[in-house]
């Protein structure tokens, strides 16, 4: 934790310092050392909420964009009695949650449920190397999708460019019948006028509990992007949409200054230079976000 309370306020972790869990009011003691980030630690047992994963630098990186007095805020349930902290609270009770470790889809759904208003920015660099960006799509919102439907693309198939169908070949058509492809360059202006930022994507032996997520989940590979996981339309289509940083921490009240080169996911023919050439800044509508 980077908060106990110490004489009836919260404090962050000095040498020498005993403190209290502003949950369960247990003793901590503060650990500091050259090697290690500075917190504080239950004495003697686990930490007493089971959510609770260690923090590392990346939690404290990205809990230190928003006001201190948000961080670690202790959400408590009148009616059930059940009390959990938040990595982070606005003053208009949106819970980000920085997850790093892997987490079972139960888990998940208690958090989501006991949180409500709540976003999830995930830590990528583990898997980045399973995470392959391909090709651009027009914006959802395109009229011309009404008459197409994507097919989903791997990062090792040989022809790697937009394919897709059109209802309308064959408006008679019966599961199993033959239908016509068409490809990418058909609609290749389309793309070019419309797109929003977002992309195919090939996730290798991927983090599934993050498909059953019904808040939006961020996933951060690094640089001044997100990658926000997204279904594409209504046909089962899912998509990742690159939207800025900063705009989503300052829409909740945080600090982004920052403007690192991107660390994009690698793999063999990914779209590199396609995704190189967006300006992420610019990519986040205003009603992007569901609240």
């Amino acid at each position: 934790m980077q908060f106990a309370m110490f004489q009836g306020e919260r404090v962050e972790a000095h040498p020498g310092l005993k403190g209290h869990c502003p949950l369960c009011m247990n003793a901590t003691l503060a650990k500091c050392g050259e090697k290690i980030l500075w917190h504080w630690a239950h004495r003697g047992r686990r930490h007493c909420d089971p959510w609770w994963e260690n923090e590392t630098d990346w939690h404290r990186a990205w809990k230190s964009r928003f006001p201190a007095a948000w961080r670690e805020v202790v959400n408590f349930d009148a009616i059930t009695g059940e009390k959990h902290i938040a990595d982070v609270k606005t003053d208009t009770g949106v819970v980000v949650e920085f997850q790093n470790s892997a987490m079972s889809a139960d888990e998940l759904r208690s958090r989501e449920a006991f949180y409500g208003k709540m976003i999830w920015i995930v830590n990528g660099l583990p898997f980045i190397g399973q995470f392959h960006v391909l090709e651009r799509l027009p914006s959802p919102d395109w009229s011309g999708n009404d008459d197409i439907r994507f097919f989903p693309n791997r990062r090792h198939f040989t022809r790697r460019q937009l394919m897709f169908m059109r209802p309308s070949d064959d408006p008679n058509r019966k599961p199993g019948d033959l239908v016509r492809i068409h490809g990418g360059h058909e609609i290749e202006d389309a793309v070019r006028r419309t797109y929003w930022g977002h992309h195919l994507y090939d996730w290798v032996r991927p983090r599934s509990v993050w498909y059953d997520a019904t808040r939006p989940v961020f996933l951060d590979f690094g640089g001044d992007g997100f990658w926000h996981l997204q279904d594409y339309s209504n046909y089962g289509l899912q998509c990742v949409q690159l939207v800025a940083k900063a705009k989503v921490v300052r829409e909740h009240g945080g600090v982004f200054d920052t403007f690192d080169d991107f660390v994009f996911p690698p793999g063999p023919n990914r779209a590199e230079p396609t995704v190189r050439a967006v300006e992420p800044v610019d990519l986040l509508r205003d009603d992007d976000l569901p609240f």
